[in-house]
């Protein structure tokens, strides 16, 4: 049994280069114009967003000001719903740290990283610019396939808790480690192309925590990415 869900892992990993790279869990709604979904939320942006802003964000104060912005803008009260709709478009992109930073860099850097062949070739070159790179990003795929085999087998929900809380510390550090690098004082001197690596790397992270969080007892695990 172990090993056929390890094949069908292997199976569904080793297609993450060749395939697309979406997910179920992910609303890939990204502006496609120069709308700043940022500036929707004056609150927790008041700068208009990172890098003026720090891109680590408080999730409960966000989902505050999206009860308190849809409270005046719903269709409900207001006649503007196309305003209700964007709101709920930017919730959606903003709660989520992946859509989040994949929002900026289209953005400030022109990059629709949610675009397939865009974030196939970012891959590509990634891999391909240093040998410890594509050994990094193999075991970071390791690491992917380790975490689905835990959801497969378990059989109670506790036994997910050490799953859970490792794989929050990776969504933590790559947090951190984004807002370091859009720290810098030029714009011009931020490493998109690490940025961009760093969003791919972050949406496995954040598609295994919805799967923890999707998970029941006999319910298929679906982690595609």
């Amino acid at each position: 049994m172990r090993l056929l869900i390890r094949s069908r892992i292997i199976i569904s990993c080793r297609a993450v280069l060749n395939q697309r790279h979406g997910t179920r869990f992910f609303a890939t709604e990204t502006s496609s114009s120069s709308e700043s979904f940022f500036k929707l939320f004056p609150r927790t942006f008041p700068n208009g967003g990172p890098p003026r802003d720090p891109f680590k964000i408080n999730d409960k104060s966000l989902r505050r000001e999206y009860r308190a912005l849809q409270s005046s803008h719903h269709p409900d009260i207001s006649q503007d719903t196309l305003k209700s709709s964007n709101i709920n478009k930017a919730f959606t992109t903003l709660k989520n740290p992946y859509l989040r930073l994949a929002h900026l860099i289209q953005n400030l850097h022109g990059k629709d990283i949610t675009n397939d062949s865009v974030s196939k070739e970012m891959i590509r070159k990634y891999q391909t610019e240093r040998t410890e790179n594509s050994a990094q990003y193999k075991e970071m795929l390791m690491q992917v396939m380790e975490a689905h085999e835990q959801l497969e087998l378990a059989e109670l929900e506790n036994e997910l808790e050490g799953l859970e809380a490792e794989n929050s510390e990776r969504i933590e550090q790559a947090e951190e480690k984004i807002d370091k690098e859009l720290s810098k004082k030029n714009v011009d001197d931020i490493n998109w192309d690490e940025l961009i690596m760093d969003a791919i790397k972050l949406k496995y992270w954040v598609n295994i925590q919805n799967g923890i969080k999707d998970w029941e007892p006999g319910k298929p695990v679906h982690l595609t990415h």
